[in-house]
């Protein structure tokens, strides 16, 4: 005797081929999804990182904007000197030797003008620590004083802009920042500016 054979109805074995074509479809979705979230976790992660280079440069910048205000108000404003190329020692310079705003905004001052600013050692919490390193800071921050004159406003006073450049982590992480102000006899602030 013969045993008898099932055979499956046509329908059946198409409907077997196409969910075997529907999971791999979801499949291959599932495998695009995931490589597109990656690529795009990839470039917040490299955002992230610029946006903190750019806010070290910005704090660099603002270091040696506020050191030059404070040797500044230290009884050290004067007449203007002739300075054409980068000091160790903070000089006011005259607005004929200053490079222009767009120079100092956009062009690497280490080898042509300004004052190098190096921080000062840190006192955390009443003891004194190693100096501030730049080795997480493409260069040190920089900064130029221009003398503008007597202060209108203000008799016996005089105006300063001080223009400082900090760096982040690379050279691409540049932040200028500038600020003017009136200085009076004795080194006292007398407008600040920022």
């Amino acid at each position: 005797m013969k045993t008898p054979t099932h055979r499956m109805p046509a329908l059946a074995r198409r409907e077997r081929g196409i969910v075997l074509i529907v999971a791999l479809a979801l499949l291959l979705m599932l495998t695009l999804l995931s490589v597109g979230m990656f690529r795009g976790l990839g470039l917040e992660e490299r955002i992230t990182g610029n946006t903190r280079e750019k806010q070290h440069a910005f704090y660099a910048a603002q270091s040696a904007l506020q050191y030059a205000e404070y040797w500044l108000k230290a009884g050290n404003a004067g007449l203007p000197s002739a300075c054409a190329a980068t000091s160790a020692t903070p000089q006011v310079c005259s607005q004929a030797t200053t490079p222009s705003q767009q120079t100092l905004a956009t062009t690497n001052w280490n080898t042509s003008f300004g004052t190098t600013f190096t921080p000062p050692t840190l006192n955390v919490n009443g003891t004194q620590t190693a100096q501030v390193t730049s080795n997480q800071y493409y260069a040190n921050p920089q900064f130029a004083i221009t003398y503008l004159g007597p202060d209108p406003a203000k008799p016996g006073a005089s105006l300063y802009q001080v223009t400082s450049q900090g760096f982040g982590g690379n050279p691409n992480a540049v932040a200028v920042v500038q600020s003017v102000f009136s200085v009076g006899s004795g080194g006292a602030c007398v407008s600040c500016n920022h």
